[in-house]
């Protein structure tokens, strides 16, 4: 049988687009390639900022009348000093928790503890009788390094 309306011939031709169409996609194909292109150029060749590593606690060492705390790089610190408790807070730095003992002259014992908190750390000095400090920095093998010495009575504190 055959089809009077010849239907057959005219659905499987295809159709040729006009060239108009064709030049718009090549050239809409091209500004595509090119913009990822100058994406990845882009990224390869801009440097990227190097994060900002805080300064850590490297080094604990404990002396006959303090403590002393060596740092990857310096830090601002406060110092505190209230109801016989001393602490010294290492602000923007990170640690781990340590605690410890030390034996003043006299026998009198004072324990020690680094505490981590959010962005910095606490090291607090607590004893049986009320507790003074001092601290001074130095520098040692590109360490920062705080010294602290701790007291039972004010007039030793400020050596």
């Amino acid at each position: 049988m055959l089809d009077p309306s010849n239907k057959i011939d005219a659905n499987s031709t295809l159709e040729v687009l006009p060239r108009r169409q064709l030049l718009i996609k090549f050239v809409a194909s091209l500004i595509l390639v090119g913009f990822l292109l100058g994406l990845m150029l882009g990224r390869l060749f801009d440097p990227q900022p190097l994060p900002q590593r805080s300064p850590s606690i490297v080094q604990l060492q404990t002396y006959a009348d303090g403590l002393g705390v060596c740092l990857s790089q310096s830090t601002p610190i406060q110092e505190n000093n209230q109801q016989g408790i001393y602490q010294l807070v290492l602000l923007d730095t990170q640690g781990q928790s340590a605690q410890g003992e030390i034996i003043l002259t006299g026998n009198t014992p004072v324990r020690w503890r680094v505490e981590p908190q959010d962005s910095s750390v606490r090291i607090v000095f607590i004893g049986l009788q009320p507790v003074f400090g001092h601290w001074r920095q130095r520098v040692a093998e590109e360490r920062w390094c705080a010294d602290i010495q701790i007291s039972v009575s004010a007039d030793h504190a400020d050596l």
